[in-house]
């Protein structure tokens, strides 16, 4: 039988932390957020590429069309990601210094 010591599964279980040691700088912050509004451009632009190179990648052929609306689905992901992160970080506050 195993003898638990309730103490230390609580210490376990409730951390006390506080978000301000988890926080970024004001500039490190805008750094990542212009790093990811140019991956969102990227991203874009990759998903226009592809459906340019091969023709429109009409619905006619899966292959082309499949992967045109993954790249597509990939770049629209990445931005709603993104923005919804800085939305929190920015509302928050507790994350930033």
């Amino acid at each position: 039988m195993i003898k638990l010591d309730r103490e230390a599964i609580k210490a376990m279980v409730v951390e006390d932390w506080d978000p301000k040691d988890y926080a970024a700088t004001k500039r490190d912050v805008k750094k990542l957020e212009m790093k990811c509004k140019k991956a969102e451009k990227l991203l874009d632009d990759i998903a226009k590429d592809f459906e340019k190179m091969h023709g429109g990648a009409p619905i006619s052929h899966n292959v082309l069309y499949n992967n045109k609306n993954k790249f597509k689905d990939l770049a629209r992901d990445a931005s709603v990601l993104f923005s919804s992160w800085f939305d929190f970080l920015y509302e928050d506050g507790d994350y930033i210094k």
